[in-house]
């Protein structure tokens, strides 16, 4: 499925450099040029000094880095490091693609990265769900077109930001070997009943998968230690209990899988930088309070 996107003129002609262009409301990231190549048929190969994100909207081709190769078949996303050496273009049963790129200023990876929108595990990912990023675009081709005006820079900024992102939740990567969905299985299987304990070994035999191959596997699609996912779900149902309930801290302790407060009240401080009362205080709303107030005197 491909994603069509017809843009201005001056997009389709050339490049367009907004990094100059003023902000009201400053991005961490702010996008440095917008670029849109409807018919690409040449190979590039170079290293940036930028770090850019290309949308593939259709055709395909194949990119290179060193000895590694990705297939590219639209609708997908390339992204380009800095200073390393990449080699892309049209190829294969496809002749050209149709691409859109952002490029950001190599100062700014970092900053990217902070706010997740790098990833790591691969250079190259398909775009599982089109239909946020068609939105996007459309927003996109109507806020470029007016880009001198105030505030059109910023809503720019954003809307490439929203790009990436829903490129990357839209990417839901399936299991294909008996392993992978054995993961799958035992993460779920601890997402659901997190507060109870588990011997992640003995779950691993169970669906017939070593310790090395669990670990290998788990580290794969989980990307946490299990043991630190499953104190990630805890801590974050009582981050959920503590502002939307007037439970107390104790009670909200064993709701949340842990048996002991004291050790609760430590690992919570640990893992927020606040205790769990500061953190009810910080976040927990006026009227969340008076609300569950009034269900009390009314008997709910």
């Amino acid at each position: 499925m491909y994603i069509t996107v017809l843009l201005m003129d001056d997009l389709i002609r050339d490049n367009v450099h907004v990094g100059h262009l003023p902000r009201r409301f400053p991005s961490p990231v702010p996008v440095d040029t917008i670029g849109y190549i409807p018919h690409k048929t040449n190979w590039i190969r170079c290293r940036f000094l930028s770090y850019n994100f290309s949308f593939i909207l259709s055709g395909g081709g194949e990119y290179w880095i060193g000895d590694v190769c990705w297939r590219v078949q639209a609708p997908c996303v390339l992204t380009q490091a800095p200073k390393t050496l990449q080699e892309y273009g049209p190829g294969g049963e496809w002749r050209e693609w149709e691409e859109l790129y952002f490029n950001y200023d190599g100062t700014k990876v970092s900053a990217l990265d902070q706010m997740g929108l790098i990833r790591h595990d691969t250079p190259v990912w398909n775009i599982k769900d089109p239909g946020p990023i068609h939105a996007r675009l459309q927003e996109l081709k109507q806020v470029a077109a007016e880009r001198q005006r105030e505030g059109m820079a910023d809503r720019i900024d954003r809307l490439c930001e929203l790009m990436v992102m829903e490129s990357i939740l839209g990417e839901t990567l399936k299991p294909t070997t008996p392993e992978e969905r054995a993961i799958l299985a035992i993460r779920d299987q601890v997402a659901l009943h997190f507060t109870q304990r588990h011997d992640f070994h003995a779950l691993a035999r169970t669906h017939g998968l070593s310790d090395s191959t669990f670990r290998r596997y788990w580290s794969a699609w989980v990307r946490l230690p299990p043991a630190r996912y499953l104190m990630r779900l805890r801590i974050t149902e009582a981050c959920r209990l503590l502002v939307e309930t007037r439970l107390t801290v104790g009670a909200i302790a064993q709701a949340s899988g842990f048996n002991d407060p004291l050790y609760f009240y430590r690992r919570f401080r640990v893992e927020t930088g606040v205790t769990a009362s500061e953190y009810r205080r910080n976040h927990q709303s006026p009227l969340s309070v008076v609300t569950q107030t009034q269900r009390t005197a009314y008997g709910q």
